[in-house]
């Protein structure tokens, strides 16, 4: 699982990042509208992480933890097979 400090400095790596491509004078390419998306989805799922921590729900938690770590070296690379990779560990971990 993610400690708070990891939480802080991923949220504002990411934010950091997110700042400099709304900085932008020029208009954003494809390839920086995509990054642009990938970061707002880490963020969201950031969110989701320290949502469930202030709520003391553990299920969610690793959950969405297992989720952001798969999600930024693999899932990014593979999304077709990371969503359907995703759905099969979301259909045991509910039963």
């Amino acid at each position: 699982m993610i400690s708070e400090e990891q939480l802080k400095e991923l949220h504002q790596e990411i934010s950091g990042e997110l700042d400099n491509l709304s900085d932008l004078e020029r208009p954003l390419t494809k390839e920086e509208e995509k990054h642009r998306k990938r970061l707002r989805f880490r963020n969201y799922v950031l969110d989701r992480i320290k949502e469930a921590k202030d709520k003391d729900q553990k299920s969610d938690e690793l959950y969405n933890t297992t989720y952001y770590q798969m999600l930024v070296p693999w899932g990014e690379k593979h999304p077709v097979l990371f969503f359907f990779w995703m759905r099969i560990i979301r259909a045991r971990w509910w039963g």
